[in-house]
């Protein structure tokens, strides 16, 4: 079990260093990792109760951190037993006023108050007029760098969820079957289904599954659609699963058919630069930029370096995409237990495409992947 208390207490040593004096998060991967409330399963659309936008998790430099929440979430969401105190905004009151009232209560005075990165404008807004004048800043000055290197617990966790995409892939192998109508799609719900079935909670992301090959020239946005696999093409695969709110993020790369000479040298191309990315994962040794550097290299040298088009890779833990990232510009120095995806490519539109993708613990002699499934080249016949 998390210490949320001593997490609590490093977070406000980070605040008062920084002038703030209220953290106001929104329901999310912050809020999580300061108290262990829950995220809700993520929906389109956009649900409206009255003050809703109010949703979030207050924290002050003393005090009990405090959950404010209208009453339809009280009723209706709020089950677990946190351990926190909360407070209820009524149907038919007026949001900002009961803003301000909960406010005072945790004597803010005048420093800055931290809203999470994605909070809706209604709330930013919001907190304007129920504190006029108070400087409002981000979240993730105070809370980015503590998510950064990861707990021997998040690390078991985030391996477990990399046991389950492993099995949704070794399962989906025996499903494939080009040629007879199947399409992208059915690929990509029935990999959402066994992940689930595996233990899953929910995919980290849109699954993505998708073919490139002579008769697949699409932008490389467009991944799955309803096209039918076809013998010829490649089959590459970007997905995850979250397990007990960790994420993971996983991606290999299968022909459909007999491969050519030049599919098989870019995929071991492909496969050399993720050794190299993985190896110079060395704490302290390299920054994100120069282990980006020496993986593309390798893809470069090979003759493909145009078509290697994205970074190397990026942090992962409570959401799939955070800081840090493997890529130029970030000039950090990796540090023993963060993590990392480590996805080098080779995408060529109408000709032909390999990808692969693992999670990669920064370690004091090298990077340690947390899945080592099969990395060959793999064919479907």
């Amino acid at each position: 079990m998390a210490d949320f208390r001593e997490r609590i207490g490093r977070a406000r040593a980070r605040m008062d260093e920084l002038g703030i004096s209220l953290l106001y998060l929104s329901p999310g991967a912050n809020a999580y990792y300061l108290t262990g409330w829950r995220r809700r399963p993520p929906t389109y659309g956009n649900i409206v109760r009255n003050g809703g936008w109010v949703e979030g998790l207050l924290i002050g430099l003393s005090g009990e951190p405090t959950l404010v929440v209208p009453r339809m979430i009280k009723d209706f969401w709020l089950k677990q037993d946190l351990s926190l105190a909360v407070r209820v905004l009524p149907d038919l009151a007026e949001p900002i006023e009961f803003l301000r009232d909960t406010f005072e209560t945790f004597n803010p005075g005048t420093g800055a108050i931290a809203i999470d990165d994605r909070a809706s404008a209604e709330l930013v807004l919001g907190i304007q007029q129920a504190r006029p004048g108070v400087k409002t800043v981000v979240a993730s000055g105070v809370l980015s760098e503590m998510r950064m290197r990861k707990s021997e617990e998040e690390l078991d966790l985030m391996s477990r969820a990399g046991k389950i995409v492993e099995r949704a892939m070794d399962d989906i192998l025996g499903y494939l079957r080009p040629g007879t109508g199947q399409t992208e799609l059915d690929i990509c719900w029935e990999i959402d289904r066994l992940m689930v079935q595996h233990g899953a909670f929910w995919p980290s992301f849109t699954t993505n599954v998708w073919q490139m090959g002579p008769s697949e020239d699409r932008p490389l946005a467009e991944k799955a659609s309803p096209r039918r696999l076809e013998y010829g093409n490649a089959l590459l695969f970007d997905f995850g699963s979250v397990l007990d709110e960790y994420c993971y993020d996983f991606g290999r790369t299968v022909f459909l058919g007999e491969p050519t000479d030049e599919y098989l040298r870019i995929h071991d191309l492909v496969v050399e630069s993720q050794r190299v990315g993985i190896e110079a994962l060395r704490a302290g040794k390299w920054t994100a930029e120069q282990v980006d550097a020496m993986a593309r290299a390798v893809i470069a040298e090979g003759g493909y370096g145009d078509y290697f088009t994205h970074r190397l890779g990026h942090g992962i833990g409570l959401d799939v995409h955070e800081p840090p990232f493997l890529d130029a510009g970030d000039e950090r120095y990796v540090e023993e237990g963060m993590c990392f995806t480590v996805e080098p490519s080779i995408f060529m539109p109408g000709r032909l495409g390999s990808r692969i993708e693992d999670v990669v613990v920064v370690a004091a002699k090298g990077g340690e992947p947390l899945t080592n499934y099969d990395r060959g080249p793999r064919v479907v016949n």
